[in-house]
């Protein structure tokens, strides 16, 4: 999940359509729901009738599953972190809820750009930019410790009719790296222990990866077809696994996940006005990432939790 990923593929024709779906959004919260008042784009559920801030000084730590949205609008900041106006921390701040906003994702983080390293120029360790008085932060992490982008690149370097059984290639691998970077004692217990340090009072909320492919094979289309059923199990498998290893993590540590859902299919395969993640990229969004569709619902889901 870098600021790009490079993928040599072929462009499939997909669905496209004008129809409006104006879905309600749950907020997965460890296994538990409830559901946002109002749209994605026209509230922020109970941030919406706020007339001060809840959360004083919030801060959003994170990859690019945080930091990217619609491209033609940079948030500033380093090139290569590429934050956009649209990403859901932006989203999210820009409601009542919110007064300070300090925007410190980067496309490509893991583990080490939140905690000690300085990803780029501009980009110290995210964590050091939360303070005693940070009252909400928001975190995705994970994805590129365990190797997101290298599962992209396989899933999507066959031809079609030809895929790559990228289950036999790397599934003990992700396996492994799931449970390094997630399990107990691994890599985001130390996020979350130096977050609860920096920012003893602060609300932590969580978001897990929203999916590229859909949850039926009703719902495919050219790309699911063309990457081969094999590989669209176990993407959904793997997908799965990360998000329910990102929730145990937070659950854990005495936080909550959130993943926005909707009784319509949202995926990559979705009709572009309707998908809240995009294969290829449609205009203004990177491939195999949220569009800002995407990130408006996950702005929606958080205020949601919160």
């Amino acid at each position: 999940m870098g600021a790009a990923i490079a993928l040599a593929v072929t462009p499939l024709a997909s669905a496209a359509s004008t129809e409006e779906t104006d879905g309600t959004i749950t907020a997965g919260s460890l296994g538990s729901s409830g559901i946002a008042t109002g749209s994605t784009s026209d509230s922020l559920g109970p941030f919406g009738s706020l007339a001060a801030p809840a959360y004083g000084e919030y801060v959003a730590l994170g990859d690019s599953y945080a930091a990217l949205g619609d491209n033609t609008r940079p948030a500033g900041g380093p090139a290569g972190c590429a934050r956009s106006l649209a990403n859901y921390p932006h989203v999210l701040a820009a409601g009542p809820g919110v007064g300070e906003f300090t925007d410190s994702t980067c496309g490509g983080a893991q583990v080490p750009d939140i905690l000690t390293v300085t990803q780029y120029e501009g980009a110290p360790p995210q964590i050091s930019t939360l303070t005693e008085d940070t009252d909400l932060v928001t975190l995705s992490i994970g994805g590129n410790d365990v190797g997101f982008g290298a599962i992209v690149q396989c899933i999507m370097s066959g031809t079609v009719g030809t895929p790559v059984d990228c289950k036999s290639v790397m599934d003990t691998q992700v396996t492994a790296a799931i449970d390094a970077t997630f399990g107990e004692s691994g890599a985001v217990d130390d996020v979350y222990e130096a977050i609860a340090d920096a920012a003893p009072d602060a609300t932590v909320v969580t978001t897990q990866y929203m999916p590229l492919v859909p949850a039926s094979d009703e719902d495919g289309c050219a790309i699911t077809d063309g990457i081969g059923q094999d590989n669209v199990e176990w993407a959904r498998a793997v997908t799965g696994q990360i998000n329910d290893a990102v929730a145990a993590a937070a659950e854990r540590n005495g936080h909550v996940a959130v993943m926005p859902t909707d009784d319509v299919d949202r995926s990559a395969c979705a009709p572009a006005d309707q998908r809240w993640t995009s294969f290829l990229g449609d205009p203004n969004t990177a491939q195999m990432h949220p569009t800002a569709l995407g990130q408006e619902a996950m702005a929606a889901a958080i205020a949601d939790a919160i």
